[in-house]
């Protein structure tokens, strides 16, 4: 994981402008392994095996403690512990208490922000869940704002899955046309791992995002949604402004519809605070962005499987089939909001649009044929009828 860090900042870096010896300085690392880091594609995986802590079992002596004492000090609360068996060090006990301790209310500070400096995301569910493929489905809505000036944009999806999450970034770039300094988000499961105080253990899937489009990231405070209140308030103008009265069959017809909004109302108005033009602000912002990569990021989930012996392959509740020559083989499916592929031997050997209606087979099972009909009694048989040509043929031959 802190590979995978440190190779998101390395390449971050080097898009800033700074050569390899100067990222080695910064990041305490050799310079050979920034040149490593620079060349690879993807970050560096370490796996280690998960190693519980021993204050684990003093734990609830500690928050007891907390309770009655709560300036109680690491030093007094290690003396304590001993006391129950506790071998440990007071850093220890210091970790876990700035963890258990609640955190004090920090002052509010406005902040201002330069022209592709920042851009904030946040998911939102949709207040109303509109009938789609013939059910009620709860529609999300990747949302993202640029607080320099007030412009945004939204992705649709059905799951807040880290694929949605990572292709929202995507879309939101590619609109943008370009790449900001910065991303704040929320502590989101896509974003944030696990959070300890001030450390913050990143996803290690956004890490690839990250050093794909070299951007900075920021994980807010928890419970403090003011750090973030461009895209709040983008959330807000989104569920009043866009989504009342709005009919779809598909998040195809969704996209079009917003795509409209987007860029005839919402990213046309005049800022209500700041009272400029978003679209003008929108347009220098873009002309500050960095560029984007030569290659777009992969956003698909994937994950190898071997076929049946039916050849269907379930995702999503829904059931895609694969050749019949790759029977009992291992293949890879791939998936993404739009789109179900089947990959054999590096190349694409099925593409199917997806379904969101659990239970689909596609393309649809051969059906059983139906038994053969009795035939009638001869009572009740209808009297034979002798076609004409085969009358006359009779004729003839008498």
């Amino acid at each position: 994981m802190l590979g995978a860090l440190v190779w998101a900042r390395a390449r971050t870096l080097a898009a800033d402008g700074l050569s390899q010896r100067e990222i080695a300085a910064r990041l305490g690392i050799n310079r050979r392994t920034v040149a490593r880091l620079l060349a690879g594609d993807e970050p560096p995986r370490y796996r280690r095996a998960p190693v519980g802590s021993q204050l684990d079992r003093f734990e609830p002596v500690l928050r007891r403690l907390l309770e009655e004492w709560p300036q109680l000090k690491a030093p007094r609360a290690t003396e304590v512990l001993r006391e129950y068996g506790y071998a440990g060090s007071v850093d220890v006990v210091r970790r876990r208490l700035r963890e258990l301790r609640p955190s004090a209310v920090r002052p509010v500070q406005r902040t201002g922000y330069r022209p592709g400096q920042v851009m904030q995301l946040d998911w939102a569910e949709m207040p109303k869940r509109p009938k789609v493929a013939g059910r009620e489905r709860r529609v999300y809505a990747l949302v993202a704002s640029l607080p320099y000036s007030g412009a945004q944009t939204a992705f649709f999806s059905f799951e807040m899955t880290i694929e949605s999450f990572l292709e929202g970034h995507a879309r939101a770039f590619e609109w943008l046309e370009g790449v900001p300094r910065e991303c704040v988000y929320d502590n989101l499961r896509s974003v944030v791992a696990r959070r300890e105080r001030d450390e913050v253990v990143w996803n290690p899937r956004f890490l690839h995002l990250r050093g794909h489009y070299a951007f900075h990231a920021h994980a807010c405070t928890p419970a403090t949604p003011r750090e973030k209140g461009s895209v709040e308030a983008a959330v807000r103008y989104l569920k009043t402004g866009f989504w009342p009265a709005r009919r779809f069959g598909s998040l195809g017809e969704l996209d079009g519809l917003y795509a409209d909004w987007r860029d005839e109302v919402c990213n046309r108005r005049r800022h209500a605070s700041g009272r400029f033009l978003v679209w003008q602000r929108l347009a220098e912002e873009r002309r500050a962005l960095r560029r984007l990569p030569p290659e777009r990021f992969d956003w698909s989930a994937a994950r190898l499987v071997r076929v049946p012996a039916d050849g269907y392959l379930r995702h999503g509740g829904c059931f895609y089939r694969a050749p019949a020559s790759l029977v009992q083989q291992r293949v890879e499916l791939r998936a993404n909001r739009d789109e179900v592929w089947i990959r054999a031997h590096g190349l694409t050997v099925a593409i199917y649009r997806r379904c969101y209606r659990p239970g689909t087979w596609l393309p649809a099972p051969v059906m059983r044929p139906e038994p053969p009909t009795a035939a009638p009694p001869a009572a009740l048989a209808a009297p034979a009828v002798t076609p004409p040509e085969l009358t006359d043929y009779a004729e003839l031959c008498a």
